[in-house]
């Protein structure tokens, strides 16, 4: 039986059992694992996994409950599971299925599914071309390294969000991603580093050689690594580390730190938080995002938008149930943000720009609080003076506050990092503080 059919047929089911509305989510993946360690393969991991998750609505109660087996007695077993939460469980004025004026209707094809290869042999053959380009660029650099890993998978997926209405959307995905961990020695100092890439298509990924050098440059780039004193700088956040400073915001406008009021921007709708230069654009029907559907886990419909212009918040994440925590209207973010791109006038050399203060290569810690906007994370990268690189630093640690910090961002990189939802360069960020010896 296919897989809509199931899933039709216990909608139908719950209906005929006394519920007055039901949801189900419905999801399948595959994928393959290639690991070589120090030039010999260590591990070759597949995996095939489903979920089944059924959520049934009955005088205003909801029940949920899911299973990773699906077949005929476990489903059943499901819905007598939701049925009977539903039945012990208090009413939600905030529960239930979305107004079918809010469900998509246009599924465009977004590219996301892609042929990858699941032979072992060409994923093992791309792990040992990383190997090798490590290994290249350390006798390059006449520098003692070990390539400690060489990573590469490819996956499918498939899921359904289905419900007793009448909605029934599907969303298919194939994802492929590679990583090298290399660790450089000298006089008993040990510094290790990875690089990394993702794509959905495994044709797209970066050549296996250039990863593997680029490992190995960033492990000798931090040997010697030291502190500086404590005081206030400029720092550069490089394009990976600028994607979490998004990341935090996204989580403050979010519909569940909303309502229960947990958010350090909860009065901040329609405020200036950026640069007047500065935007990020919302777009869900990029072809091959990462971030590209149709509908979100509601079933709503994504729409694009402008989620900062010029520097001003325009608008919330909402998800059905948040929304009408909130006496509002959804956005379309059951599930989280789409594909975000950053709007500015980008700068070639931030370094440069800069001319002092610190780049930072890597965050540690959880030290950022989005109830208050705090942030404090400890910090490695490299000491910038006279506009250039000087030497690497390490246990550091960069504070500050998270409104400041974006009011303060001076600019922007063109070295934009394309490897996830969200698309941005560089961000250099005035007046933080460092504090280190």
């Amino acid at each position: 039986m296919k897989q809509t059919d199931i899933v039709t047929k216990v909608l139908e089911t719950v209906k005929h059992k006394g519920a007055d509305a039901a949801e189900i989510s419905y999801a399948e993946g595959s994928g393959i694992s290639v690991s070589c360690r120090q030039g010999e393969v260590d591990t070759i991991e597949n995996n095939n996994d489903k979920s089944f998750s059924l959520t049934v609505y009955k005088n205003g109660a909801k029940g949920s409950a899911s299973t990773a087996v699906v077949n005929e007695d476990s489903i059943a077993l499901t819905i007598e599971k939701a049925l009977a939460i539903a039945a012990l469980t208090a009413p939600d004025e905030a529960a239930g299925l979305a107004d079918k004026d809010l469900l998509a209707t246009d599924f465009k094809n977004l590219q996301t599914a892609h042929d990858n290869p699941y032979e072992p042999d060409t994923l093992i053959q791309y792990a040992l071309t990383a190997t090798e380009g490590a290994r290249a660029e350390a006798a390059d650099k006449q520098a003692d390294v070990v390539v400690d890993e060489a990573n590469v998978e490819v996956g499918d997926g498939y899921a359904i969000y289905a419900t007793s209405d009448g909605f029934l959307g599907e969303k298919r995905g194939s994802n492929a991603s590679a990583s090298v961990v290399a660790i450089a020695k000298e006089h008993g100092e040990m510094e290790r580093e990875y690089w990394w890439d993702a794509v959905r298509d495994y044709r797209q990924l970066m050549d296996a050689e250039i990863m593997g050098a680029k490992a190995v440059g960033r492990s000798v780039a931090q040997l010697g690594s030291r502190q500086v004193k404590s005081q206030q700088v400029p720092v550069l956040f490089d394009p990976a580390m600028s994607k979490t400073l998004i990341g935090h915001m996204l989580s403050a406008i979010s519909g569940s730190a909303l309502y229960q009021e947990a958010s350090f921007l909860k009065d901040d709708l329609n405020t200036q938080l950026f640069p007047e230069w500065f935007s990020i654009q919302e777009d869900p029907f990029i072809p091959g995002g990462f971030g590209s559907r149709n509908f979100d886990s509601n079933g709503i419909a994504t729409k694009p938008r402008t989620l900062i212009d010029h520097g001003v918040l325009k608008g919330f994440m909402l998800s059905l149930y948040s929304a009408r925590r909130l006496n509002s209207q959804p956005t379309g973010h059951g599930g989280g943000a789409h594909n975000l791109m950053v709007e500015a006038a980008t700068t070639a050399d931030l370094v440069k720009d800069m001319d002092r203060g610190f780049l930072v290569t890597s965050l540690m810690g959880q030290g950022v609080n989005t109830v208050t906007g705090d942030y404090s994370r400890g910090a490695s990268g490299f000491w910038v003076e006279d506009g250039q690189i000087a030497f690497p630093i390490s246990e550091m640690t960069i504070a500050g506050h998270l409104k400041d910090m974006f009011k303060n961002l001076r600019a922007v990189g063109a070295d934009i990092d394309r490897r996830s939802k969200i698309h941005t360069g560089a961000w250099l960020v005035d007046g933080m503080t460092i504090a280190g010896d």
